[in-house]
């Protein structure tokens, strides 16, 4: 029987400023696609499209009527879920669903469906993938910290490694170059090189230059 999806928003409130180098954010919107076969509505698959202002192609002020009719679209067609999927096999029912062009365009709704469908596949318990992060092995992730004044980063940083975090992640590019390197070099003679890595997320904000 041939799929169905719908879609949904959602606002989110921050319990603070989540800055980026394009500002501060005090909300985020994010667009979730259900997805179902026609003749069993109640296994449904769950994807979230999260584009982020100002730093995805994708989030304009025609985004959510541009995603109302990729959804409408879906509906219309006669598409099934194949009994067996691989990442190739998805790949070509995605760009079915939405055409090539629809594909490049909306890099954040083509996750939301790539993951709705695996979790459609996977019988709606929203499973993505079947592993052993499922089965309760933990993963190594960053700890990320967000941009602010110093002293709330620093404050972010012991946080994350009395957590035992052994990887940070800053947001940076907000604030001056030279402040934003005085974190860094604090962190880098408080705790050894060898047990904790930085990473640094600038957002876009440093301009390219040619040498």
């Amino acid at each position: 029987m041939p799929l169905k999806a719908s879609l949904h928003k959602r606002v989110f409130e921050f319990s603070f400023n989540a800055r980026t180098s394009r500002g501060a954010m005090k909300e985020k919107i994010s667009w979730f696609i259900k997805i179902w076969n026609d003749d069993n509505p109640a296994i449904v698959g769950v994807g979230e499209c999260s584009p982020l202002p100002g730093l995805s192609p994708e989030h304009t002020p025609e985004l959510e009527a541009a995603l109302e009719k990729l959804v409408g679209e879906i509906n219309e067609l006669s598409v099934s879920l194949p009994t067996g999927i691989d990442m190739d096999g998805l790949r070509k029912l995605i760009t079915q669903l939405l055409g090539a062009g629809e594909v490049s365009l909306f890099p954040s709704f083509v996750f939301a469906l790539e993951t709705a469908l695996l979790d459609l596949w996977n019988g709606g318990e929203r499973i993505i993938f079947k592993n052993k992060f499922l089965q309760g092995q933990p993963i190594p992730i960053n700890g990320l910290i967000w941009m602010g004044g110093l002293d709330f980063m620093l404050q972010q940083i012991e946080l994350k490694i009395r957590d035992g975090f052994t990887c940070l992640k800053l947001k940076v590019g907000a604030h001056d170059f030279e402040k934003e390197c005085d974190v860094l070099q604090y962190i880098r003679r408080k705790y050894f090189r060898d047990k904790i890595t930085i990473r640094l997320d600038a957002n876009g904000a440093f301009k390219k230059r040619m040498r």
